[in-house]
């Protein structure tokens, strides 16, 4: 995947078939999100796109992604678990992801935007439990925003070299996974110690 795509797209239908493919990327557009979107970040650095405008049509896509897969499992709960657990290809992914939400529980929302996937089962999981909107958005749209952050930042500083970024993108992922947890952990402890303590202790 190269600029040509993304100049075709955008000679076609601007920053809506920007939007449009990222959005579409839920029934299965055969281009994972990571090849897209450090195509975007490189395109942006190459000024074939304006940087912010990129950045922000490419997480409006992102966003409206996640929010149609919670809401086709709200909408059409078991009858379609039950026919995507029947499929080989489904199965296996939406294990994975029932056992990232054990572990994890909403913050799995979060995390598994790094994860490529589990990523598109886990709102809709959650959309089948009954999840409430605002805690769903609250997980997903930050995951996906700082998953969005590091691999925009990435395809516009180092798009160049995208064929050596996506051959370790395992193990970038699993490192990315780290940091944010390590910072997450880390803003939870300095918002506990800089908690008021009870007058009397």
């Amino acid at each position: 995947m190269d600029l040509d795509l993304i100049m075709g797209i955008l000679d076609e239908k601007g920053y809506l078939g920007l939007f449009l493919w990222l959005w579409m990327g839920v029934f299965g557009v055969p281009v994972p999100n990571e090849v897209f979107t450090l195509t975007v970040g490189f395109a942006a650095a190459m000024k074939v796109l304006h940087p912010a405008a990129a950045f922000l049509v490419t997480y409006l896509g992102i966003v409206a992604a996640l929010t149609t897969l919670y809401l086709l499992g709200r909408l059409l709960g078991r009858r379609l678990l039950k026919f995507m657990e029947k499929r080989k290809r489904f199965s296996k992914s939406i294990s994975q992801s029932l056992v990232f939400m054990e572990k994890y529980h909403a913050f799995s929302l979060t995390l598994s935007y790094f994860i490529p996937g589990v990523r598109n089962f886990v709102p809709l999981l959650y959309g089948f439990s009954k999840l409430p909107y605002r805690v769903f958005a609250l997980f997903s749209y930050t995951g996906a925003l700082v998953w969005l952050t590091i691999v925009f930042t990435i395809g516009y500083l180092f798009g160049d070299h995208s064929a050596m970024i996506l051959k370790y993108g395992k193990e970038f992922g699993l490192v990315a996974i780290a940091v944010f947890a390590v910072l997450a952990m880390w803003l939870v402890r300095r918002k506990v110690r800089n908690r008021p303590r009870a007058i009397g202790r």
